[in-house]
């Protein structure tokens, strides 16, 4: 999904302009923002024992990237072969990223989490 059919949709969502007559979300809609919730359930479980996943707070580990300025300063989707192949961009430094593999759909997942940290 390009990044501005995503901020569109973001949008929609946090607007609530997107939900139908009788209080559903458009299929789309619906759809990211439950990958959104998958993949801040993955970042809960595999990440936020070193990273700060979500808009506030600071990393567990001062020396892990906090998600939200990573995401602005990154490009999010450059981060799905390093997903996939296990291989992530850290820096040297007193801890060391685990190995650990993800799905495809877990990245797809991750990745629509790490974009809905960016301000609208």
């Amino acid at each position: 999904m390009n990044r501005t059919r995503f901020l569109l949709t973001s949008a929609i969502l946090l607007a609530g302009a997107g939900c139908t007559a009788a209080g559903s979300m458009p299929d789309d809609a619906a759809a990211l923002q439950a990958s959104v919730q998958r993949g801040h359930a993955i970042a809960e479980q595999r990440c936020a024992q070193c990273h700060a996943i979500g808009q506030t707070g600071q990393s567990p580990v001062p020396a892990a990237p906090l998600w939200r300025e990573l995401v602005m300063i990154r490009d999010v989707d450059g981060l799905a072969e390093s997903f996939a192949e296990g291989s992530f961009v850290h820096s040297d430094g007193p801890v060391q990223m685990p190995e650990f593999t993800l799905a495809p759909a877990e990245i797809d997942d991750l990745l629509a989490y790490m974009k809905s940290l960016r301000p609208a």
